[in-house]
């Protein structure tokens, strides 16, 4: 995998620089991200407000919000520690390969969907969902066009940069990147508690496919294409099959 140079000591990083990429990993999971939106919304809508009980235009630009706070953390982490972006996977090497590979992994993951919805509706059907209740408050195509915009910059881009950054952190200084896939895989899923049991399951699978992608191809690109895809495919599915439904 295409990484940027190590340190001499990169074998045995010192207590320091694990801590220092403990403290980065922590800023760019979400956490800080989240919370600080969550403050202006909460400033603007007050603070019992229900993300889910808001129309779909307020939805997009929380989600677009978070992601633009988190990339901003990103891009002045890689700044103070003299880090180019293209040590994360984002460069052109292969990059028709690695644009397949992205495109072919896409009905992959309606596999996984598919078979994970079931298992949930025969096995535990107490936290079997139908659908995505983010998803179910898009009412026009335009609220239709702004969530894919959201999609893509907050799931193909914002996400998968996040977690390339963390699975390069555990790989130099906490345990090596299979050991940061697993762990940020679980908090990936955890991170969509808003979908319910079923939805922290399958983003877990999801996050886990991510990362290998990622891991084993050097590359941010089919990851990126993957998500990106995914995700518009599943919001024109939801809208021009499950929500045309009156049976759905």
């Amino acid at each position: 995998m295409d990484y940027s140079p190590l340190p001499e000591n990169a074998q045995f990083p010192r207590w320091q620089d694990r801590l220092r990429a403990v403290i980065e990993v922590l800023l760019l999971s979400g956490i800080l991200s989240s919370f600080t939106t969550t403050l202006v919304f909460s400033a603007i809508y007050g603070k019992n407000a229900n993300l889910l009980s808001m129309n779909a235009i307020i939805v997009a630009s929380f989600i677009l919000m978070e992601a633009g706070i988190l990339l901003l953390l990103l891009v002045f982490i890689l700044k103070i520690n003299n880090e180019a972006i293209t040590g994360l996977g984002l460069h052109w090497r292969r990059w028709k390969f690695n644009l397949l590979l992205g495109l072919g992994l896409v009905p992959c993951f309606f596999f996984i969907n598919g078979i994970a919805a079931l298992i949930f509706k025969i096995y535990l059907p107490e936290y079997y969902t139908e659908q995505n209740p983010l998803v179910e408050i898009i009412q026009t195509p335009e609220q239709l066009a702004l969530f894919i915009f959201s999609a893509l910059i907050a799931g193909g881009i914002k996400e998968e940069l996040q977690r390339a950054f963390i699975l390069n952190r555990f790989r130099h200084y906490l345990g090596g990147a299979w050991v940061g896939l697993v762990i940020w895989s679980l908090a990936f899923g955890a991170g969509h508690y808003v979908q319910g049991v079923q939805g922290i399951a399958i983003a877990s699978l999801y996050g886990f496919v991510f990362g290998i992608t990622y891991i084993l191809s050097g590359s941010l690109i089919a990851p990126i294409v993957a998500h990106g895809v995914y995700d518009t495919l599943a919001l024109l599915a939801y809208w021009f099959i499950a929500k045309s439904n009156p049976f759905a």
